[in-house]
């Protein structure tokens, strides 16, 4: 194995619109202060103050300019929670005071833009209650035409359309891109709650999950929002699968990232319920992160199609084995378990299902069982850019997480380039290789590749990666405190 001068990952703009969103922030800067206290707390301070739990505009730095910074829930509400602020969209004086004194709207929302952007995001964009404020005196059109224009003026990059009194009306939903077209052509529009809404979608959000079964809830909710019909326009119909960059990365979504780097308990001391320390600890997983936005850049997101999408028939369960539930999911999940999780156990053992893999613009990857017949769940897609992409993800069994390391083959036509998330005993490559010449594998975190032609089986008709040269190059640039799971670019190089 070699290292080399070359950089496969191009220094490019990531044009898929993945965002980190500060929501999760809130919650660990009140002490899970619940809701109302987290409305509270997004405001100038907590964007640019250093001191910890504040300082959320420096998080990500070697991300920034791949990602979006979204201010989440009530950025435009005074400190007292008054409601009727809600969807007004106008950055609240009280909270942004160095941004508003002296402006319009669009002046303070343009001067917030500036300085996010001057530290190095590639954009500002923020939550949005799917209604008017109790001050509209005119037609929702004429309203939503205001401000679309100030966002337009100000260089506003997303809204973050949620929850609020029009949340599942469809009508509402679609009128809001349709002026966004005409009114503000930059801006991006993100849908949820009904997924009917998708075709005319910019882009539509999988929603919330809890950290201990994120991920066969967001497999869960891939497979069912792939049958869909077809996109009204070209570049709608994007899926944001939330906080599994990997599942983004691998799968041809955009992220809507919560992590933060604080990792650890709470200040008040008290475990942080969102992200638990045990399990996955993904606070402590910054590098994957970095690795898929990076990805992006070769391989962007693309619109939800039933046609090239297939689900695994094959279903997986994994098991969550409750010790104390308020310092293992957040409060508000154990009101709502019974619609959400197929059942819980007398003796509180949590069940979710969710297919064993999903593809798009390709075949299933094939999985051999470990073994203890255990396999993982799987992304793979062949992008419309022409990489192919695969991600290994972990299972959760009782108190388990672990990844099961497999034997895996994934077919990959002509992709030359190739994204390789997860862990594996080893991963084949199938297709044509008799002109194959070498091959080279980079960190996506990195900066050079390796040549590791010698290091890996090339045959006429595949190339054999042993798991763990993918594991231990995948991890090279993380340090020890950082427990990223491996992410690597791989290209083949032909004569």
């Amino acid at each position: 194995m070699r290292k080399t001068e070359i950089n496969l990952v191009p220094n490019i703009e990531n044009k898929t619109p993945d965002y980190y969103c500060t929501w999760q922030t809130q919650l660990f800067a009140t002490s899970n202060g619940r809701p109302p206290m987290q409305r509270k707390t997004i405001c100038e301070k907590s964007l640019f103050d250093r001191e910890k739990p504040y300082g959320w505009a420096y998080f990500h730095e070697k991300a920034q300019s791949d990602l979006l910074l979204i201010m989440d829930d009530s950025w435009d509400v005074p400190m007292d929670g008054n409601t009727d602020y809600y969807g007004s969209l106008i950055l609240n004086e009280e909270k942004f005071p160095s941004f508003t004194r002296g402006k319009t709207n669009a002046e303070a929302l343009g001067a917030l833009t500036k300085k996010v952007k001057d530290l190095g995001w590639k954009g500002l964009g923020g939550w949005v209650c799917a209604q008017e404020s109790a001050f509209c005196d005119e037609s929702p059109e004429e309203y939503w035409k205001k401000r679309l224009i100030e966002a337009d003026e100000a260089g506003f990059a997303y809204w973050k359309v949620d929850w609020g009194k029009k949340d599942n009306d469809k009508e509402f939903r679609k009128m809001l891109t349709s002026l966004a077209e005409k009114y503000a052509p930059n801006l991006i529009i993100e849908h949820s709650f009904r997924k009917d809404v998708i075709p005319f979608s910019h882009i539509f959000r999988t929603y919330d999950v809890p950290a201990i079964m994120s991920i066969p809830m967001t497999m869960e909710k891939l497979a069912e929002y792939s049958n869909v019909p077809a996109p009204e326009k070209e570049g709608f119909g994007l899926i944001d699968c939330e906080d599994e960059a990997y599942i983004a990365a691998a799968g041809g979504f955009a992220m809507g990232i919560m992590r933060h780097p604080y990792v650890g308990v709470l200040p008040n001391g008290k475990a942080d319920p969102s992200f638990p320390e045990f399990h996955r600890n993904i606070k402590s997983r910054q590098y994957e992160v970095i690795r898929a936005a990076r990805f992006h850049r070769i391989a962007p997101a693309f619109p939800i199609s039933s046609e090239s999408t297939n689900i695994s028939d094959l279903k997986l369960d994994d098991t969550w084995q409750f010790i104390n539930k308020e310092e293992e999911i957040e409060g508000w999940w154990l009101v709502h378990m019974g619609s959400i999780f197929r059942h819980i156990s007398e003796d509180d053992l949590l069940t979710k299902t969710a297919p064993a893999a999903i593809s798009r613009g390709c075949e299933l990857p094939k999985v051999e069982p470990d073994e203890k017949g255990n396999i993982p769940y799987c992304m793979a897609s062949k992008n419309p850019s022409g990489a192919y992409a695969i991600a290994t993800l972990g299972r959760t069994l009782e108190r388990d997480y672990f990844i099961p390391k497999c034997h895996i083959t994934a077919q990959i036509e002509d992709a030359e380039t190739v994204g390789i998330f997860g862990e594996y005993a080893s991963l084949t490559l199938a297709a044509n290789y008799s002109d194959a010449t070498s091959v080279l594998m980079q960190d996506l975190a990195a900066e050079s590749a390796y040549d590791i032609t010698d290091e890996v089986e090339i045959k006429e008709n595949k190339i054999v990666i042993p798991g763990e040269l993918i594991s231990r190059l995948g991890r090279s640039e993380q340090g020890e405190d950082d427990t990223s799971e491996p992410g690597v670019l791989v290209r083949i190089v032909r004569k």
